[in-house]
């Protein structure tokens, strides 16, 4: 992607923001339109943390080959199974090691 192109898709968020589009709808169109772009997209996922007590936050998950977005909500991980995904999810690794990259081999 080229500055131009670069500018091009700030100037849409910043669009899509101000127009009141809802976040999955966002997500669907930013997802969309790297792809057009040419950038080899499969999947994304977007995360947004609340202040709320019960609800941690929300989670968009983008497929290209289904080319829409999902978004669902998620709690706190600060005990029982959900601390224990946490422990071992690629993002706690990453915090824990200081990790900037982290790469991992997928078979078929």
């Amino acid at each position: 992607m080229d500055d131009v192109q670069f500018a091009d898709l700030a100037a849409w968020i910043g669009e899509v923001g101000l127009s009141g589009q809802d976040e999955t709808a966002m997500v669907t169109g930013l997802c969309t339109q790297l792809v057009e772009r040419g950038m080899p997209l499969v999947r994304a996922q977007v995360f947004i943390d609340t202040l709320h007590p019960t609800h941690a936050g929300r989670v968009y998950l983008w497929k290209r080959a289904k080319g829409e977005t999902v978004a669902s909500e998620y709690g706190p991980a600060n005990e029982g199974e959900a601390l224990e995904r946490w422990k071992r999810s690629p993002f706690f690794y990453m915090l824990e090691t200081g990790a900037a990259l982290l790469r991992r081999r997928f078979t078929k």
